[in-house]
C-alpha cells in the first residue's frame, strides 16, 4: 500500500469535499489545517481542529478494508495507540444525521487526542 499526498487547491473547502461528514464532526467550529492523501480508490483527510486530530477515509466504489485502516493510522498517527482514538463507522454518521450518504460506500472516522493542543 501507498499513501499520497495529493495537492489541495486553494480555494478547496473541506465542506465541499466531505460536506455531511463535516458537518457531524465540526458544525461551525474551527478547522486550522488539513491534507488530503490517496489509499488508492481510498480518499484520506487529516483534519487538524485544535482540539482532536480526525482521520477521515472515504470510498465510492467499496467498504474499507482493516488494513487500511490500521496502515494510513500507523502512518498519519505514529505513536498513537490505537486504544486511545475513537473510530465512527458510516451508519454512526448517518444515525446521527438521520441523513443517508449515498455519495459514498464506506466511511470510517478515527479520532485521536490532539498532542498539540497544550491540554
Amino acid at each position: 500500500m501507498k499513501l499520497i499526498e495529493v495537492p489541495v487547491k486553494v480555494n478547496a473547502s473541506l465542506r465541499k469535499m466531505i460536506p455531511n461528514t463535516i458537518a457531524y464532526l465540526y458544525g461551525d467550529s474551527a478547522i486550522r489545517y488539513f491534507r488530503k492523501y490517496s489509499l488508492g480508490n481510498t480518499s484520506v483527510h487529516y483534519v487538524d481542529n485544535f482540539d482532536h486530530l480526525d482521520v477521515i477515509l472515504t470510498n465510492s466504489n467499496r467498504r474499507i478494508r482493516e488494513d487500511e485502516i490500521k496502515f494510513v493510522c500507523e502512518r498519519l498517527l505514529p505513536g498513537q495507540p490505537i486504544s486511545e482514538t475513537t473510530r465512527f463507522s458510516k451508519d454512526e454518521i448517518e444515525s446521527a444525521r438521520h441523513h443517508k450518504i449515498r455519495s459514498m460506500k464506506d466511511i470510517v472516522i478515527i479520532e485521536a487526542p490532539n498532542p498539540n493542543s497544550g491540554q
